[in-house]
C-alpha cells in the first residue's frame, strides 16, 4: 500500500523531470546555435575589416571606402543583435537547468521517502516475525515444562 502511493508520486516526478530535461536540452541547443552564429559573424566582421585595411593600403575611392564603412556598421549592428540573442539563450538555458534541478531534487526526495517507508515496513515485519518466533519459543518451553508435570 505505502509503496503504491509513493510509486505514483515518483512516476509523476520522473515525467516532470524528463520534460524539464528535454526543455534544458532544447535550451542548450539554442544556446550552442546562437553562439555559433555569433562566432560566424565575428569571423566575417574580422575578415571584412581586414579587407578594408588591405584595400586602404592599395588605395580605394571614397565611395568604396564609404560602402565598406556602411557595411561594417551593419555588421556591427548584426553582431550586437546576435550578442543579445546569445545572452537571451544563456538565460533561457540557466532557467531551464534550474527547473530541471528542482524537478530532480523533488524526484530524489520522493525516492528517499519511499526508501524510508520500505525500511520502516521491513523493520515492522522483522519485529512481527521476531514476536512470532518468541511466542513460538515461549509456547514450546511452556509445553515442555508443563507437559512433563
Amino acid at each position: 500500500m505505502a509503496q503504491s502511493k509513493y510509486a505514483l508520486l515518483i512516476r509523476l516526478a520522473e515525467e516532470k523531470e524528463e520534460a524539464a530535461a528535454e526543455r534544458m536540452r532544447q535550451a542548450q541547443g539554442a544556446l550552442v546555435k546562437a553562439m555559433g552564429r555569433q562566432e560566424q559573424l565575428d569571423n566575417f566582421r574580422g575578415e571584412y575589416r581586414q579587407r578594408l585595411t588591405s584595400g586602404g593600403m592599395r588605395g580605394m575611392s571614397i565611395a568604396q571606402w564609404q560602402d565598406f564603412q556602411k557595411f561594417l556598421a551593419r555588421l556591427d549592428e548584426a553582431v550586437k543583435t546576435q550578442d543579445g540573442e546569445v545572452e537571451f539563450a544563456k538565460q533561457s538555458f540557466i532557467m531551464a537547468r534550474q527547473a530541471w534541478r528542482e524537478e530532480h531534487k523533488k524526484l530524489k526526495a520522493y525516492q528517499k521517502l519511499m526508501e524510508r517507508e520500505n525500511e520502516r515496513l521491513q523493520l515492522q515485519e522483522s519485529r512481527r516475525q521476531q514476536k512470532m518466533t518468541d511466542e513460538f519459543a515461549t509456547r514450546r518451553f511452556w509445553d515442555k515444562s508443563h507437559g512433563e508435570d
